[in-house]
């Protein structure tokens, strides 16, 4: 009730209190444009937020680890309103890269605690459940925790989670409208 009642009463989304917005549009910048891992620097160059300034090297050498030795290809990621009842999420995998030969639609995490395997299978189901009518049947949808360095994928095409996140959602709904 205490999540419910924070989320129902903060701001509305304002781009400039998104404090990865720049990190995200210039991974996709870089990938849509064909650039290198070089240009995973330039990010920095624009920036001013101390914060920022502290945070994002670490997630950029946590992406710079990702890539590798890859060499990675772009295309536009699916993405969906998820519609339960009165609530909708958006489902938005930030990036559409393919490499190794296999495409993947990735959802960036930037947070420094690790994710459990049961929060990115809740993300997997999701998207693959949400976002597979989206799509071409090649993809694979996948969560990339960037600081950590951790890429899973869900190759099985896994939705065994929905039913537990249609019900998370339908109690988080009938909170909603009670506080």
């Amino acid at each position: 009730m205490t999540k419910v009642k924070e989320i129902k009463y903060r701001p509305g989304y304002n781009p400039s209190t998104d404090f990865y917005k720049p990190l995200r549009e210039g991974l996709i910048e870089i990938h849509q444009n064909l650039k290198s891992k070089k240009d995973l620097k330039n990010i920095l160059d624009s920036l001013t937020d101390k914060k920022k300034i502290d945070n994002y090297p670490i997630a950029i050498e946590g992406y710079k680890k990702f890539w590798g030795r890859k060499t990675i290809s772009w295309f536009a990621p699916p993405f969906c309103h998820w519609r339960i009842g009165d609530l909708g999420v958006r489902i938005n995998p930030e990036l559409g890269i393919e490499f190794g030969g296999i495409f993947y639609a990735v959802k960036l995490y930037f947070k420094p605690t690790k994710l459990t395997k049961d929060k990115v299978s809740q993300i997997l189901s999701l998207m693959e459940d949400q976002l597979r009518g989206h799509t071409e049947p090649e993809v694979v949808f996948a969560v990339l925790d960037i600081k950590n360095n951790k890429f899973f994928s869900n190759d099985g095409k896994d939705t065994s989670y929905v039913p537990l996140l249609q019900g998370e959602a339908r109690s988080f709904e009938t909170i909603w409208k009670k506080v």
